[in-house]
């Protein structure tokens, strides 16, 4: 009871106090290119000794206590936001980071010692999936970090979203029943594939069609008559020729550069 009496919390002891942290994910709830931003809501838990609260007077009578003496928990639920980093160059097959950091306010390295609670500083309640990314890692960093006061001790834990390029195939304007703000709109890939499909379809345009000239033939002789006259090396049949090998070569490698460009950046982002 005496030690209770006499206790002061605002009271630092004469060394350093080693505080561990350790946090609960329990939900993300969006990610944002457009404010490249996302939402947690988490748990974190803040673990430290007080030799304030040192009960070893009471012996046997201490091992009754739900906590160690000497030994604090703080828990505190945080809805936050933290910053993100976008490289839309290989879009929708991109991934997306995004980190949170922790510092003390008042307290530098002199006063308090902050890092990750070992071995699982990070604990994920469920899998994190939304509408349009996937949680694949995260992974944490303890580094010092100088300011004119002196030297705090910064902890960031960073997330790693796959976007869920699937997603993007044929979607509405409706992510599970939440209205899309209008000036966040996303292109669908089923225009882009639109496009591909009509650029493919160039070579049997730009390929000379012979039921076109068979019916020039018959309908416009007298124009036969006068292209003949001044037919050149590149008659038709060589033209058709050159059209087979080309247009397929020039397609094939299209595709190996496009997709080689594209899945070779999902892995390498995996």
């Amino acid at each position: 009871m005496e030690t209770a009496i006499r206790y002061n919390r605002h009271k630092l002891p004469s060394q350093p106090v080693t505080v561990r942290i350790e946090m609960w994910v329990q939900e993300v709830t969006s990610v944002s290119e457009l404010t490249q931003d996302f939402e947690i809501d988490l748990y974190v838990n803040e673990f430290w000794e007080d030799p304030a609260l040192d009960y070893e007077q009471l012996y046997p009578c201490n091992r009754n206590l739900s906590f160690d003496h000497r030994s604090i928990w703080s828990c505190w639920r945080i809805k936050g936001t933290g910053p993100c980093i976008l490289d839309l160059a290989r879009f929708p097959m991109d991934s997306v980071s995004c980190i949170l950091t922790f510092e003390s306010f008042n307290y530098n390295i002199e006063e308090v010692r902050m890092k990750w609670n070992e071995p699982n500083p990070v604990i994920l309640y469920k899998d994190i999936e939304l509408p349009d990314f996937t949680l694949i890692n995260f992974s944490t960093l303890n580094i010092e970090t100088k300011y004119a006061a002196g030297i705090w001790d910064e902890l960031t834990v960073s997330f790693t979203f796959r976007r869920r390029y699937g997603w993007y195939i044929l979607q509405g304007n409706r992510r599970l029943g939440v209205k899309v703000s209008s000036h966040a709109q996303i292109i669908s890939v089923a225009l882009i594939v639109l496009i591909w499909l009509c650029v493919c379809k160039l070579s049997n345009i730009l390929v000379p069609s012979k039921n076109s000239l068979t019916f020039c033939k018959y309908q416009f002789p007298q124009w036969i008559k006068i292209l003949q006259k001044r037919k050149s090396k590149w008659d038709t049949e060589k033209l058709d020729l050159y059209s087979r090998i080309v247009f397929p070569i020039v397609y094939a490698v299209f595709n190996v550069g496009y997709w080689g460009y594209y899945m070779g950046g999902k892995l390498s982002n995996s």
